[in-house]
């Protein structure tokens, strides 16, 4: 039986290269996608479309993720806010919403469905908030990274309370849209790596947590090894699962 697989964030970024990958899949996945729009998610996938199954709801509404997480094997979340701060009142897409709170809606949907697996796109740089770039990502963006961290504590919070379940926290360097598998990649984990990232190479990661390559229940770095040509994944395989008293700068 092929695992179903929900994709949350599928119109663009590491979303749609994940969806893109699941469908490469083949028979080994049932592909499924939360839009709030179908047209831009199609148009988004191309020819990838019409073996998607499209579920309409919001990452910002609880009730249409406790629906959409149903009978779901695995979910993978790769959402990320387009804008920053914004005026009161005009705040319902904004990091804090986005990248926390709606996280947290659909862990706990997830949750609430028994879903077996939930991969957590993240990022680099989330437990440094002195460094340079991730000051800057903070400023500019909504406080972005610290609500990442956030939405990081609630999946821990929410998955090491049932032993039937695992998450995946996956942290990129910086993304970028060159063409993946051309280069090694380099797992890491305490958040002190620096580097970048297509995002393919992300989606392909991604795809390895859901067919359990990694150990369970892990917090992880991941950025392109620029000295050395594509291989395999074996890094994955020798991740340490988070503690019970878990430390995100030490990931241990």
């Amino acid at each position: 039986m092929p695992l179903k697989v929900l994709v949350v964030g599928a119109s663009r970024g590491v979303g749609l290269q994940v969806t893109r990958a699941l469908v490469e899949g083949g028979d080994k996945f049932e592909v499924f996608a939360l839009v709030r729009s179908q047209e831009k998610a199609s148009k988004a996938l191309g020819s990838y479309a019409s073996r998607v199954k499209f579920i309409h709801g919001d990452i910002t509404k609880k009730e249409s993720l406790i629906l959409a997480c149903q009978g779901m094997d695995a979910v993978v979340c790769g959402v990320g806010a387009q804008s920053g701060w914004r005026l009161p009142g005009w705040n319902q897409y904004t990091p804090k919403y986005v990248d926390y709170i709606g996280v947290q809606y659909l862990v706990q949907a997830a949750v609430h469905n028994r879903v077996q697996k939930f991969v957590y796109v993240s990022s680099l740089g989330v437990t440094r908030p002195w460094l340079p770039i991730v000051f800057c990502l903070n400023a500019l963006y909504g406080r972005v990274l610290h609500w990442k961290s956030l939405a990081e504590k609630s999946l821990r919070d929410a998955y090491r309370q049932h032993d039937d379940l695992a998450y995946y926290i996956v942290r990129p360097g910086g993304l970028n849209d060159k063409e993946g598998d051309h280069h090694g990649i380099i797992f890491d984990q305490g958040d002190t790596s620096l580097g970048s990232i297509t995002r393919r190479d992300v989606a392909t990661v991604c795809v390895a947590c859901v067919s359990e390559e990694s150990p369970p229940n892990v917090t992880f770095e991941i950025i392109n090894d620029m000295q050395n040509p594509a291989g395999d994944l074996k890094g994955i395989s020798t991740l340490v699962p988070d503690s019970f008293h878990f430390s995100p700068s030490r990931g241990r």
